[in-house]
């Protein structure tokens, strides 16, 4: 199994994540994502910090560990402008890229007050699955050249000249409930789920449905409780994670993390 790390953009400073990323470059670390947020509200802290400059920061200062978002907020980023970001950190890290995509904040919840405050719609939970639908779909479009998309949730007409010709990055859908599962399922290359009392049904449900439809390289990352500390529930559920055929663990973490802490808990 392999760890990963998500980068807490809150109350933070760019140049203590590039030194960061740096560090984890000569780590066993597979993927650093960050996470996708411009109001330090939703976690109160003073800012965030805009994904797409850290992750190019970080690109240009690495050259093994993977970068990615997890998750894009779709309520706020059209797949075009998604796209031609993530397109560009491609550009400075070829092969080490993904891209996290999830549905948006549930309306009334602590990460709604960012659409709250720039008066972003929030839609009923079936909307935001469509959308979410919708817009892997989108991004795969574009990636592949196509000029026109249409669908309920968004549409793009006479659209050319977005990406270089790059391979669209592997997608992973930020999941909690089965039927956003089934979303990553058909539309997506993999999952990242929380750490729940449902996991192990979960990814039990998902291993059967990606040996019945032959899902070979979809991959079951699951992120683990950020509120308690990642090495202590790391060390707590690893045996478990593996046990139960999870391929990633990702660990919320901030700068000043040592990446020599999670030796112990990496396979022989």
């Amino acid at each position: 199994m392999i760890i990963d790390v998500l980068a807490n953009l809150f109350g933070t400073d760019v140049p203590d994540l590039v030194d960061m990323a740096r560090a984890l470059d000569d780590s066993p670390v597979g993927v650093l994502w960050v996470t996708d947020h411009f109001s330090g509200a939703v976690e109160g802290a003073p800012w965030s910090r805009d994904p797409f400059v850290t992750l190019g920061a970080m690109a240009a200062v690495t050259e093994r560990v993977e970068l990615g978002l997890l998750v894009a907020n779709i309520v706020n980023r059209h797949p075009v402008q998604l796209a031609s970001a993530m397109n560009s950190l491609q550009s400075i890290a070829p092969g080490r890229v993904r891209l996290g995509l999830g549905s948006g904040a549930a309306p009334g919840s602590r990460f709604a007050v960012e659409h709250e405050a720039i008066g972003r719609e929030l839609g009923t939970v079936d909307r935001r699955r469509d959308s979410l639908r919708d817009q892997i779909r989108a991004v795969r479009a574009i990636w592949s050249g196509t000029d026109s998309f249409d669908s309920p949730t968004l549409s793009f007409h006479g659209l050319r000249a977005v990406v270089d010709g790059a391979a669209v990055p592997p997608i992973v859908v930020g999941a909690s409930a089965w039927p956003t599962i089934e979303v990553a399922l058909a539309e997506a290359d993999g999952v990242n789920i929380r750490f729940t009392r449902d996991l192990d049904e979960q990814v039990a449900r998902i291993h059967q449905d990606r040996h019945d439809v032959g899902l070979g390289g979809f991959e079951v990352s699951v992120l683990l409780d950020p509120v308690r500390g990642g090495l202590d529930v790391l060390a707590e559920h690893l045996d478990h994670l593996r046990a139960i055929h999870v391929e990633r663990a990702v660990i919320m973490r901030a700068p000043g993390f040592d990446p020599s802490d999670l030796t112990p808990h990496l396979p022989v």
